[in-house]
């Protein structure tokens, strides 16, 4: 009776984690194999960017992401920073204009949140007698590199319409609590979108460091609200065949909140029900549309890809049961289906374990970060504990460090 209950863990086990294990396979395979070569025109920049900072009560950072934008490597007849002060009550305008930046003030209580600040910027500007050849969403708290809008430039004269650069964190070494978040970047803003992008897939939008041409923009309009509105543009791309494509060799650096637990938590807990959300919105799209079955199968196993916290959990849970089945299978009649399960387990063990150390790898992390591993059991448990409390209702921006 024990050997069948622990057959019947072990079985719903695999079948829990196998699916999620090919795709981090897949991710960090492709992503080895990637070619190194840069994607797109090499001529002289000729893209005329507007900047678009989305920015609530922003007041404290702001100046200096507009100086950082306004070091940008790229001639300054072709840039514009465009302020979106959206339902401020803070001197955020006025930091902006101080600071040398257009601004563009929006007043809207019943529409809170990035997306629809985005959505007012992009028709303010579809008003114009001249649109700008692409457009840039960079977040208030970020600076960015100088080398930004070349790179940008590059990819779109090569005729790509839809781009990311790769976000990670601008204070990693203000607390353990930061360099945790460098290092899951690394993996969520990193090797990930770089496997997405070298399986064909289009990389995800993750919010900060998005650029898109304006051409691209008339087949595919901003329509994104959620808690979570730059993966579900992402998804609204895929389903319309577009593609995002993933420019590793720059990089903007946002701000993470360290000293503030509530605040982090609430963080936490919008992206990650954000994610769930999308699943409820995009997994019967994905089962319908159209596309081969094999691109569908790899599509709803990346919609339904884990958290490394919920994934590692799952993981272990099947290594131990593999573990129990394996030994009470040594007194029953069943050989050798222990030692496959078992097998199979190790297998995904050792796939996770190269998995985990490709941000040292690829996206060239310090070493002195492995430290952080002998913090992930207390970090994974913080949040398993967050996804059980209650849905943010509404986007609400996140207080910054003081």
């Amino acid at each position: 009776m024990l050997a069948i209950l622990l057959f019947v863990l072990q079985l719903v086990c695999q079948l829990i984690t196998l699916p999620f294990s090919w795709l981090i396979f897949q991710i960090w395979d492709r992503a080895v194999r990637r070619p190194q070569t840069l994607r797109g025109a090499s001529a002289e920049p000729d893209t005329s960017f507007v900047i678009l900072v989305p920015a609530h009560n922003e007041e404290t950072s702001l100046a200096r992401t507009i100086v950082s934008l306004q070091k940008l490597d790229y001639p300054k007849h072709l840039l514009e920073i465009l302020v979106i002060a959206d339902n401020c009550q803070d001197a955020t305008a006025e930091v902006a204009v101080k600071a040398g930046a257009q601004v563009l003030e929006r007043f809207d209580q019943s529409k809170k949140s990035k997306g629809f600040a985005l959505e007012y910027a992009l028709e303010t500007l579809r008003k114009r007698a001249k649109h700008p050849d692409a457009v840039v969403v960079i977040d208030a708290d970020s600076v960015v590199d100088p080398g930004l809008l070349l790179a940008f430039d590059r990819r779109l004269q090569g005729g790509h319409d839809w781009l990311q650069a790769y976000y990670t964190v601008a204070n990693p070494d203000d607390s353990w609590r930061t360099q945790m978040m460098s290092y899951a970047f690394a993996h969520f803003n990193g090797v990930w979108l770089l496997g997405q992008d070298a399986l064909g897939l289009g990389s995800a939008l993750r919010g900060n460091g998005m650029a898109f041409s304006w051409k691209g923009l008339e087949r595919c309009p901003w329509q994104a609200y959620g808690l979570a509105e730059d993966l579900e543009f992402s998804w609204r791309l895929r389903q319309s065949q577009e593609k995002v494509v993933f420019v590793p060799e720059v990089r903007v650096y946002g701000e993470m909140i360290d000293r503030n637990p509530a605040a982090i938590a609430a963080q936490r807990l919008r992206w990650e029900h954000g994610r769930k959300q999308l699943r409820q919105t995009f997994s019967r799209e994905i089962w319908r549309g159209t596309g081969s079955k094999s691109r569908r199968f790899i599509l709803l196993t990346d919609l339904y890809m884990p958290a490394l916290a919920g994934y590692t959990a799952r993981l272990l849970l099947t290594l131990a049961s593999a573990i129990g089945f394996h030994a009470v299978e040594l007194a029953s009649p069943w050989d050798g289906l222990s030692s496959l399960f078992l097998g199979l387990a190790l297998v995904q063990c050792l796939n996770f374990a190269i998995y985990i150390f490709m941000p040292f790898i690829l996206m060239k992390l310090p070493k002195s970060y492995l430290k952080l591993f002998v913090l992930v059991p207390f970090y994974a448990v913080w949040k398993l504990g967050l996804m059980l409390k209650k849905a943010p209702a509404a986007w609400v921006r996140t207080e910054r460090n003081k």
